[in-house]
């Protein structure tokens, strides 16, 4: 089996999403007083949509940098 490197930009979608939820969670619950399991899941799946996209915008973009 071929050894492969980590891609740092990976990491980084990763580390977005971990952010965002974290501040996802910490504003809903100085705004609003409680932060449920509901509500978190809710920000994880809004934050995860979010890095989804973006990472898929900058992925067309690469492919179509590397193209010209």
């Amino acid at each position: 089996m071929k050894h492969e490197s980590i891609h740092i930009p990976n990491l980084s979608y990763i580390a977005a999403f971990v952010i965002g939820v974290i501040l996802f969670a910490s504003i809903w619950k100085a705004w609003f007083g409680s932060a449920s399991s509901t509500v978190v899941f809710a920000g994880m799946a809004g934050v995860a949509v979010i890095v989804t996209v973006f990472r898929i915008r900058n992925e067309i973009q690469h492919r179509n940098n590397k193209k010209k």
